[in-house]
């Protein structure tokens, strides 16, 4: 499981944990994979900061 997918799940459950709606998590996972900067090598670096300016 490459590292992006594990951060996608970590948030999806964190978000469930908190009790958000189908609705709620998707529009997380949504602005998550908005952020990333996938025309580099770093892509996953990216999505880890992504992640932490969203919380």
């Amino acid at each position: 499981m490459s590292d992006l997918e594990k951060l996608v799940r970590r948030r999806m459950q964190e978000e469930y944990a908190k009790g958000a709606s189908a609705e709620e998590i998707a529009k997380v996972v949504r602005d998550l994979f908005n952020s990333i900067d996938l025309s580099g090598n770093r892509f996953d670096a990216v999505a880890v900061q992504a992640t932490r300016d969203h919380e």
